[in-house]
């Protein structure tokens, strides 16, 4: 499945850039997200034109089991491993499922892009493919994955302008 999800930020390209990388967003996003369990920034590593990160998400669990097997929590974590270009304001991404049995099933790969939106806006967009290999149940379970992301970054989109003010 192929996916594209678009919000305007509250903060120039410049500055979105910036709070990608510190830790207390994600520390901000943690306490404040609602659909999240843990959001953690793993580690950062600024290489000068590039940053390499690892994020880990845990979503809050929302299927609890398939037919009479249960679904752990951590069925829905994963690590963002990401290579930000600066001067492009481009990331890509690889999302590395925590647990091995996911890993064998799901791959999730893509960017984000940061374009200046005008008037100290920044529109991001977020496109990649979401495979996940499962006879019959495959497509559902990518159109569930996929509206739980959108979730994700709805909330991540709405409390991006409540943690700039806590900056000063």
């Amino acid at each position: 499945m192929q996916f594209e999800i678009v919000h305007t930020l509250p903060a120039d390209p410049d500055t979105v850039l910036r709070v990608m990388q510190e830790k207390g967003y994600y520390e901000y996003l943690q306490q404040h997200h609602p659909d999240v369990d843990r959001i953690e920034m793993l580690s950062i590593e600024d290489q000068g034109n590039t940053v390499r990160r690892r994020v880990h998400y845990q979503l809050k669990p929302i299927i609890r089991s398939v037919g009479p097997k249960k679904v752990p929590p951590e069925a829905m974590a994963w690590v963002e491993e990401s290579t930000l270009d600066k001067a492009s304001r481009r990331l890509t991404f690889r999302n590395v499922p925590v647990k091995d049995w996911v890993q064998e099933r799901m791959t999730n790969t893509g960017t984000i892009e940061l374009r200046d939106a005008g008037g100290g806006q920044t529109r991001r967009i977020v496109a990649g493919e979401l495979k996940v290999k499962f006879p019959l149940l495959g497509a559902i379970a990518e159109r569930v994955i996929h509206g739980r992301a959108r979730d994700l970054l709805d909330g991540e989109a709405r409390l991006f302008g409540e943690y700039l003010k806590t900056r000063g």
